[in-house]
């Protein structure tokens, strides 16, 4: 979730920041004369090849799903083809949640601000509506791409546009504007998608057909083409070249604080600030209820970051767990359990068959809210052990 009343503006500063402690490691007196370089580079291969490419892989191919069930649904308007477009959200509205642990490099803000434009909450309804009113008819994806705000496009006005109360909207409530601008933005959320794989695994190493949709908007390829800094990321991240400065403390730094950081936001951000404020207009995804889901897997992308690939259920060899293991095994156990509790108990806030929206709408289940929010907090203050005592 981008919220642009609140960027966190992380990447440049703590890299910075690291870089310019690593370059006086050897003479920390609390940490000695030590080098992980070769334990750091085999960890970020194995993050950046099983964990953050598939995921951004896999994100493209259901955006990709998306726009066929959107096209079929604006083509042939039906209650089956509305159904299936939902469907096709959901699925890619999971690979983008369990991205967030590694919400920096070309997703960044610092970068080409991906997380911004696929992802920024709250909508400006009163926006979209003025689309929907004078401009959907002439609407393209290169229009809604360049042109239109972030609040009125990615993937909370494509949920938008097909849901409400945690339902596929009804085909007689749909207008052919509100098709069109579905599909416009659509086509504006897949070129997001893609630029986000493309700028990590490199054009040459991404499918003929994902690098056909990348060049159909050369503005998109503009963009990546920008800044060499972030083309091929997982191989500077992998290697510590481009921003990172030859520094493998920086580079390995950005597991942890990126595990940190969606800590910190799913407790305090997503979860905890709506709840206190009762601002049911702030519960991100609750168009289509998808709330709690989409907490849950930002607390798997932590999961998949810290045990080395996608769905693991026990660490790898060259995972960050593993080297937290050999330096300190109690938080790694610590880390290990919470993340599990975490997931959990936010799916507890649910209890009694509650979407988030109801909750906050209604101020119920505090007592699980409320154990959420700690855990998450609880999380965050882990990871940020790791960059501060473990890594070296």
């Amino acid at each position: 979730m981008k919220k642009y009343l609140k960027k966190s503006g992380l990447l440049t500063a703590v890299a910075a920041l690291l870089i310019s402690m690593a370059s006086c490691e050897k003479d920390n007196v609390n940490k000695g004369d030590v080098n992980n370089d070769e334990t750091y580079k085999a960890i970020l291969k194995e993050y950046a090849d099983e964990v953050v490419v598939p995921t951004y892989r896999l994100m493209a191919e259901a955006a990709l799903e998306m726009r066929t069930a959107n096209e079929a649904l604006k083509n042939s308007p039906s209650s089956a083809n509305i159904a299936a477009a939902a469907a096709a959200w959901m699925n890619a509205r999971i690979f983008w949640e369990e991205s967030e642990a590694f919400l920096f490099g070309p997703v960044g803000e610092d970068a080409f601000d991906i997380d911004g434009h696929i992802d920024s909450w709250p909508l400006e309804i009163d926006n979209i509506d003025e689309v929907l009113a004078n401009d959907a008819a002439g609407l393209t994806g290169e229009i809604a791409w360049s042109d239109l705000d972030a609040e009125v496009i990615g993937f909370h006005t494509t949920e938008y546009l097909l849901f409400r109360n945690g339902n596929p909207r009804l085909l007689e409530d749909m207008t052919s504007a509100e098709l069109k601008y579905l599909t416009a933005a659509t086509d504006a959320l897949v070129w997001d998608c893609v630029l986000a794989y493309v700028a990590w695994a490199g054009e040459e190493n991404v499918s003929q057909e994902i690098r056909t949709v990348f060049n159909e908007n050369p503005d998109v390829v503009a963009l990546l083409n920008s800044s060499s800094t972030f083309k091929n990321f997982a191989d500077k991240l992998k290697n510590a070249t481009g921003n990172y400065a030859g520094s493998f403390v920086a580079a390995i730094s950005e597991i942890s604080d990126g595990a940190a950081d969606i800590a910190d936001e799913v407790g305090a951000t997503k979860i905890e600030s709506p709840y206190v404020n009762e601002a049911v207009l702030e519960v991100e995804s609750w168009y289509s209820w998808h709330s709690l889901d989409d907490y849950q897997n930002n607390i798997k992308s932590i999961k998949n970051a810290y045990y080395g690939g996608r769905g693991a259920t026990s660490p790898k060899t060259n995972s960050i767990s593993a080297f937290v293991a050999s330096k300190n095994p109690q938080l790694d156990t610590q880390i290990k359990a919470k993340i599990d509790d975490c997931i959990a108990k936010i799916a507890a806030i649910g209890t009694g068959g509650k979407s988030f929206y109801e909750v906050v709408r209604d101020q119920i289940n505090a007592q699980y809210v409320d154990a959420a929010v700690d855990a998450c907090a609880e999380l965050g203050d882990f990871f940020k052990q790791i960059s501060s005592n473990i890594i070296e």
